[in-house]
This record gives C-alpha cells, structure tokens and sequence, in this order.
C-alpha cells in the first residue's frame, strides 16, 4: 500500500504542515498505519533525543570525509552497548 501523512506541528511559534509518503506491506486499514507510523516516529524521535542529549550530536562540528557517518555509527555502537549493560542498577 501506498500512505499519507499530514502532519502539523509549530516551530517558532509558526504552524507548520509537512505530506509524508510511506510505502508498505500493511493491510489496506487505515488505523493499522496510523498506529505504525506513530510508533515509527516515536521509536525514531526518542534515539534522536538520547543520541543528541547524551552524546550531543547536534554539536558536532565533523565535516571531513566520512566522519559524520563514523561517528554516528561509533555513537550508535556505543548507545546500544550502555541499553544491554544490565550488571549495574542506577537509580
């Protein structure tokens, strides 16, 4: 199936509307790809938030080469090695 999302959102104090297209091998039900759109973006802006205000991706000035992709994927390793530590509780 073939789906669109109208989104809106407000940056800035401004509205913003953004038309996603998404192909699929979902049933045609449009609930069932609302629900898997949400959890799409919900898994994808809770990475962001934690690559960004754990490693602070945003702030990195890496421009040569490769080095945005490296370090992303060095930043990736490492997140995903800290989610399965499991021998140290804290808080």
């Amino acid at each position: 199936m073939v789906g669109m999302v109208e989104a809106e959102r407000i940056v800035d104090g401004k509205g913003k509307k953004e038309i996603r297209y998404y192909i699929s091998s979902l049933e045609n039900d449009a609930k069932v790809f609302a629900q898997a759109v949400r959890n799409h973006w919900s898994i994808k802006n809770g990475l962001h938030w934690v690559l960004d205000v754990a490693f602070q991706e945003d702030e990195s000035r890496a421009r040569i080469g490769n080095s945005q992709a490296n370090l992303s994927l060095v930043r990736h390793i490492a997140l995903n090695l800290l989610k399965q530590e499991k021998s140290k509780k804290l808080v």
